[in-house]
């Protein structure tokens, strides 16, 4: 139970990172991707993985009292995404779309799924917190997460939607993608947002000191401002402004829509980098 609660407590706090709007939404000058992809070249990568994570409000909910009724809203949420998917064959479970779809088969795999209660564990009706997570594999190749979270927010019980596609390999596609997510919730999602993340292997293994001085020299080889970097003697985090990356957060008086790291991977005896806008939205 201990663990479980600990898993919450991470989830959570997550998602609180999730649901910062940026300080600023205007359109990017390139797309994301490109600039992320710019990057590795710069430092002579290779392009391993790609993913993004899209986030948003779905509102009170008021229909939302149960766990089921979470599972089942997010059953209805995977199925109108994969209804969009190109046409193919996909086995699977069959399920009807809803909003018009074509029928169409597609496997779901159900994640961790939890209702949970005051404190004192009196189940009253309505949990204090909730979440639904379910997996899909997409035609396009990606491999989909798809997390329902309702928690109590202001005073009011909100769900919060958050999907994350990843993709092996170059996975230059996952940009299309990802612009197709906003309207296909449509009205559904309030105050959606994106980050983009594009993960890169370089041979060998590089120092603490010439992992930061190269995140610095391609920060600044792409135009970052602002730049600043921490690093824990194993893993160096570089983090920026470029107006090639349009939205930004703000932190600090500071914009941040550039974020660059780097650890070195003894197993693979290869230096990762991930290069992520506005921030790298991953464990690293």
């Amino acid at each position: 139970m201990r663990r479980f609660l600990f898993i919450v407590l991470i989830l959570f706090i997550i998602g609180s990172v999730f649901f910062m709007a940026p300080e600023r939404q205007a359109p990017s000058a390139e797309n994301p991707y490109s600039t992320l992809y710019r990057i590795m070249q710069l430092c002579g990568a290779e392009v391993v993985e790609g993913e993004f994570h899209y986030w948003a409000s779905l509102g009170t909910c008021a229909d939302i009292v149960t766990l089921a009724d979470l599972e089942t809203m997010a059953d209805d949420l995977l199925a109108r995404i994969m209804a969009r998917e190109p046409a193919g064959e996909i086995t699977g479970n069959n399920s009807s779309l809803p909003g018009g779809g074509e029928e169409r088969s597609f496997t779901a795999e159900k994640g961790l799924s939890h209702a949970l209660y005051q404190p004192d564990g009196s189940q009253q009706e309505a949990p204090v917190y909730m979440m639904a997570e379910r997996f899909a594999d997409l035609q396009s190749g990606g491999r989909m997460r798809l997390l329902l979270q309702r928690m109590e927010q202001e005073g009011a019980s909100v769900v919060h939607l958050l999907i994350t596609v990843n993709q092996e390999g170059g996975a230059q596609q996952l940009s299309t993608l990802a612009g197709r997510f906003p309207s296909l919730l449509g009205q559904d999602a309030q105050n959606g947002n994106m980050s983009f993340c594009v993960t890169g292997h370089l041979n060998g293994e590089l120092t603490p000191e010439e992992m930061e001085e190269l995140c610095l020299l391609i920060t600044r080889e792409i135009g970052g401002e602002q730049v600043q970097s921490i690093s824990d003697g194993k893993m160096i985090s570089v983090t920026g402004y470029t107006p090639d990356l349009g939205d930004y957060l703000k932190a600090e008086n500071l914009r941040i829509n550039l974020n660059l790291a780097m650890r070195y991977d003894e197993y693979l005896d290869k230096t990762v980098i991930w290069a992520g806008t506005p921030l790298i939205s991953r464990y690293y």
